[in-house]
């Protein structure tokens, strides 16, 4: 072999061995690399092991826990709520009532065999009072039984013709604070204007015995027109004694398929209602709106009406009304020295007397 070919030769051998020399460091840097990754996939599977044991979930895993317990939450409350509504019918409990303490954040109002839900709204001031703050005693007065003793309450009754002749001096010496008299009404189906038969026996007698008077009227008005006709009947009668509580809207459906105010809807009492009030209040007098549940949901717009005392009517303890009220009807079949038969019994939590 000449020189020039063993030279080649060699530099073949060294180009090779560079070669091999490259191709081995790479074997050496992809084992390495492979067992970091083989350290790295170990930690980690240590990592989710412990998570594991002590009680972490993958996403999915979390998922599956979730709908389980979702679906076990909704047959459990279906479960309660049917408990709940079964032993109220077996204890006796009315359909409405049953309804009412299921559906707790709204007000559910019967009428004509339909059930209507009205959400309970802040947009109207809400009255402080809880459910165990008032008690109905052993002679059939309700009493407050809460905390607060600085509140005061004034013991009252509402009357008209239906009541007969009233010993008003009887009345009197019972404690008896404040009497909201019928100054009149107007007929459901002629529409005529009538005063009370015993208005002004009641109202002067109820005076002379130093007990405080409102009025109120039973409106059947159809429209704004005849809404300010009976402010200013009331205002006319009214105008001779001194008139210490409220004069009432009493604004309530009558109880006939004649009757002129059964096509009217919510647009049109709280119309009705803001006339009569203003009309009043224009002529400084105290304004208020009585009725009950349905007559402050179904037939006007409490928001609207928010400038006005509420006088509720609700049987019973504790009251299913919500809003802020000036005085509540608490019972239609109360007793009286001085009264013959049933009376409506009242409590106000507002001196109106010295408003």
């Amino acid at each position: 072999m000449n020189r020039k070919a063993k030279t080649q030769s060699i530099i073949s051998i060294i180009f090779l061995s560079l070669v091999a020399l490259m191709a081995l460091s790479f074997c050496i840097v992809l084992l390495l690399r492979n067992a970091n990754l083989r350290k790295e996939e170990e930690a980690m599977q240590s990592e989710l092991e412990a998570l594991n044991e002590e009680g972490y979930y993958t996403t999915s895993e979390t998922q599956i826990l979730i709908d389980a317990a979702k679906n076990e939450a909704e047959e459990t409350g279906k479960e309660s709520i049917l408990e709940l509504m079964q032993s109220k019918l077996e204890n006796g409990d009315s359909t409405i009532s049953t309804i009412r303490s299921v559906f707790t954040d709204q007000l559910v109002v019967a009428d004509n065999g339909r059930y209507y839900f009205f959400p309970i709204t802040d947009e109207i001031e809400h009255h402080a009072f809880g459910s165990e703050d008032f008690a109905i005693n052993d002679d059939g007065f309700l009493e407050y039984t809460g905390d607060d003793t600085s509140l005061q309450f004034y013991k009252g009754i509402d009357v008209s013709r239906f009541q007969g002749e009233i010993d008003w001096e009887q009345v009197a010496d019972y404690g008896v604070d404040f009497a909201i008299i019928r100054v009149g009404l107007r007929g459901s189906t002629e529409g005529k204007l009538l005063e009370d038969d015993t208005f002004e026996y009641n109202i002067e007698n109820a005076i002379a015995n130093g007990i405080n008077v409102g009025v109120y009227f039973y409106s059947q008005a159809v429209s704004e027109e005849e809404a300010q006709e009976e402010a200013q009947f009331v205002l006319d009668l009214i105008e001779p004694y001194d008139i210490t509580y409220p004069v009432v809207l009493d604004i309530e459906t009558a109880d006939s398929t004649s009757a002129r105010t059964n096509e009217l809807n919510q647009s049109q009492y709280t119309a009705i209602a803001q006339t009569f009030c203003s009309t009043v209040e224009g002529a400084g007098y105290e304004a208020v709106i009585y009725g009950n549940v349905k007559s402050f949901t179904l037939l006007l717009d409490a928001k609207q009406l928010s400038d006005y005392d509420t006088w509720i009517a609700y049987y019973g303890t504790p009251l299913y009304y919500p809003y802020k009220f000036g005085m509540w009807q608490y019972s239609s079949t109360g007793s009286i020295p001085g009264i013959d038969g049933d009376v409506d019994l009242n409590i106000s939590i507002i001196d109106y007397a010295n408003n």
